[in-house]
């Protein structure tokens, strides 16, 4: 059998290897992909079972897919998911994990998801909905706690500001709504009750018919620095929300009991809703983002319509089901024939990103902030064996060879029957690695936070 994945992050090429690992897949075209897939063992002219094409828009992914014999393409993000590359696949025949554009929603639009959550009785925290800032700002000065200010539409996961006062919800109000730093996405905004408690990302396939809840879940690291750092008040004055910055697996608080009430007070009235009620053939996964807090009550904090990244990287690794059967299945509508298992071992995902670097003029704050671009990586090939490294904002280019692109570069991570020895191996193989930054005499700029999985 031959997939398609299309996307260029850290979750769309562990979504490429993984399909590769399958028994039914000879072949797996990754696209449009990235150059770091290229030196890795599946990727490597030796073996070439992962093959980078470079596919310019929707229709020359449908004909490669027609004329290359694609059996399945599995389109791993939003933004693709939401521009309809679904539907134009759809169209031709060919099979796919995703939902078709209509169905996107259920993330793009947070207010919608609220609205739907609460007519049905899923517990989220207090919310309001506001399209004009004075609304908003009046709103957070007369409420009386804290609230989290949430962009309405996608943000690449970054569109959330977690605030500890009024000064730093109007900030964010500000930030969303008037400088527009996440575009049209903040016309609206959804400003929330502050919960704390215990971040739990559970994952959950769709067929239009049956759900397949996975039975595992991960611990995923929003901030993008240690919660002892001083780095973030010098630089950003806080410290910012993030697409992510490691994981593990399984979370510590994993257990039937858990799982169970997970599936019963939110899953399944989610997917009921969607089945019976809105009408929808949802074919593809939906992320439920949850927090538990001390008490044990659970909350919906968002629900999204793909694998999280980095959540899906060490469920990947965790997961011994193959995950061709799991997509042809989601496709055939038969989910109920599906028996999902797991290996023993605990996996720590720590990503490299770009830090602090010297720019023409002045300095680059690092990610999530401005980064810098063109920082030559070294050092991938002294990892241990057993390491599995994800490839994220990565180019190449003849002078340097792999050089970093995006602000999240690469993922390293590591399996051990314990979570100390994952932990260990992940950190020890990180270190190895170096961005060089060539403004600042070769300093090396790469950044990573040191608690990812306590």
């Amino acid at each position: 059998m031959k997939v398609l994945v299309y996307g260029s992050g850290g979750r769309d090429h562990c979504l490429a290897d993984k399909y590769g690992d399958s028994q039914h897949v000879d072949k797996v075209f990754f696209s449009p992909g990235n150059p770091g897939v290229l030196r890795t063992p599946k990727g490597r002219e030796d073996r070439k079972l992962i093959d980078l094409v470079r596919l310019r828009d929707f229709g020359e992914v449908t004909d490669f897919c027609l004329v290359h014999g694609v059996d399945l393409v599995d389109v791993g993000s939003e933004n693709p998911l939401g521009d309809g590359l679904i539907d134009a696949l759809n169209t031709k025949g060919i099979r796919t994990v995703g939902p078709r554009m209509e169905y996107v929603k259920i993330e793009s639009d947070r207010a919608f998801t609220d609205d739907l959550l609460r007519r049905i009785g899923v517990p989220k925290p207090q919310y309001q909905v506001f399209a004009d800032p004075d609304g908003a700002q009046k709103y957070v000065r007369n409420i009386g706690y804290q609230v989290v200010v949430k962009a309405n539409g996608l943000a690449a996961g970054k569109g959330a500001i977690v605030c500890d006062d009024v000064p730093d919800a109007l900030a964010a109000i500000d930030r969303i709504m008037i400088e527009k730093v996440f575009g049209e996405s903040g016309d609206r905004v959804v400003i929330e009750e502050r919960k704390y408690g215990t971040e739990i990302s559970f994952f959950a396939y769709l067929d239009g018919e049956h759900v397949l809840p996975l039975k595992m879940f991960a611990q995923d690291y929003k901030r993008a620095f240690d919660p002892d750092d001083t780095a973030p008040i010098e630089q950003f004055g806080g410290n910012p929300n993030t697409g992510g910055t490691g994981c593990y697996c399984p979370h510590k608080l994993v257990s039937p009991w858990l799982v169970n009430r997970i599936i019963k007070e939110i899953v399944n009235p989610t997917i009921n809703e969607i089945y019976n009620h809105l009408g929808w053939q949802y074919k593809g996964v939906l992320y439920f983002g949850l927090n538990l807090d001390p008490y044990n009550n659970l909350d919906v904090f968002e629900i999204n319509v793909r694998h999280g990244d980095p959540e899906w990287e060490v469920l990947a690794r965790k997961l011994s089901t193959d995950l061709f059967e799991i997509g042809m299945a989601v496709w055939e509508g038969t989910l109920d024939q599906v028996k999902q298992a797991w290996n023993n071992q605990y996996y720590v995902d720590v990503i490299a990103m770009e830090g602090r670097s010297k720019a023409s003029r002045g300095w680059n704050k690092g990610y999530p902030g401005r980064y810098g671009k063109g920082h030559r990586i070294i050092g991938l090939d002294e990892m241990e064996r057993g390491i599995a490294i994800y490839f994220a904002g990565v180019d190449e280019v003849k002078a340097k060879g792999l050089v970093t692109f995006g602000g999240r570069v690469l993922h390293v991570l590591a399996g051990d029957p314990t979570l100390e020895g994952a932990r260990e191996k992940a950190y020890r193989n990180i270190k190895k690695l170096a961005f060089v930054d060539h403004n600042n005499n070769g300093e090396n700029c790469l950044r990573f936070r040191q608690t990812i999985g306590l």
